[in-house]
């Protein structure tokens, strides 16, 4: 007899990359060279930047990705030790570690990325396969689309054949086969995400409903829309709802908010959170990452998401009282 787990194990599937960001104050033309004004170098890729996510609420959770065989494989594997995050990591020998650089505007905080995979872009159903016989029914799977559009529906399939959550968090977005939705029991695109699925320009909020129905069209059984500051749109399965987004104070780096968002929310639901709250959960905790440098690094731990949310509640109740 299989003893049920009282809190959900979450596997994330996806790529490491060492991210290397340069804040400016402008955008860079074509061949202009300008003087960032800060730089900083951490862990990357949103399948690691999920998986301590989640490990930083409270989760139990495992990484699979791969690596180089290069001195990033060493900061990698500190990275998560010290997280303490289980991962399933193969080595690759003939490509490095996954790269990204990330431009970011130091007075608004919004970011643009390059992200080169690198050894993660190896990443197949072998590697899945090496952690299936821990992955039980009502687990939770995520996945990203920084692997290969067959990896990806592959792993979805399989998983949602095991009985498991699979969330698809669709980016960076490209091709692939649409009967992959089907397998989504939850997909979470951002709004340029969300526009690319649907060919439906996102203005205002009747726009997002629009495409809310018709990605469930595809065979998604609950759809959320992050809509950055603003927060995120629900289908749950019964009705769309909007959540609002937490703003603790000033914005300094968005970078990794949207990977903070899909960790937290892989998180809530092993708790049992139902959707809603879940998604209620996630916003603040993406609300908090933007407060600080960087991605995974940026992440909220448990306690600072709970403190926040205590002195919301308090200050709520001081007007309301």
């Amino acid at each position: 007899m299989t003893v049920q787990r009282k809190n959900k194990h979450i596997f994330v599937f996806g790529i490491f990359a060492v991210d290397i960001s340069f804040y400016v104050d402008k955008k860079v033309t074509p061949g202009e060279t300008i003087i960032a004004k800060g730089s900083n170098i951490g862990p990357g890729g949103k399948a690691s930047n999920q998986a301590i996510s989640a490990k930083k609420l409270g989760a139990t959770t495992t990484l699979i990705t791969r690596l180089g065989n290069d001195n990033f494989n060493n900061y990698a594997n500190d990275i998560w030790r010290k997280e303490k995050l289980s991962t399933s990591v193969k080595i690759d020998r003939t490509l490095p570690t996954g790269m990204a650089g990330i431009f970011i505007d130091d007075k608004t905080g919004e970011n643009s990325v390059i992200v080169h995979p690198g050894a993660s872009a190896h990443l197949s159903m072998n590697d899945f396969n090496s952690h299936k016989s821990k992955m039980q029914n009502g687990d939770i799977f995520l996945t990203q689309f920084e692997q290969s559009p067959e990896t990806t529906f592959s792993v979805l399939k399989e998983a949602r054949k095991l009985g498991m959550t699979t969330i698809f968090n669709p980016a960076p977005f490209g091709k692939i086969d649409r009967k992959v939705y089907k397998y989504c029991e939850i997909i979470t695109p951002n709004e340029t995400e969300a526009e690319q699925i649907t060919n439906i320009p996102l203005k205002g909020k009747r726009d997002v409903e629009k495409a809310i129905n018709k990605i469930r069209d595809l065979g998604v059984e609950k759809v959320i829309i992050t809509l950055g500051k603003k927060g995120a749109a629900v289908f749950d399965g019964n009705e769309i709802t909007f959540c609002p987004g937490k703003k603790f104070g000033k914005v300094i780096d968005t970078t990794g908010a949207g990977d903070c968002f899909n960790g937290a929310l892989a998180s809530a639901l092993s708790f049992g959170k139902d959707l809603k709250q879940s998604v209620e959960f996630s916003c603040a905790a993406a609300g908090l990452s933007v407060l600080k440098r960087g991605t995974a690094q940026s992440s909220p731990t448990r306690a600072e998401l709970n403190k926040a949310l205590k002195a919301i509640r308090d200050f709520a109740d001081g007007i309301t009282g």
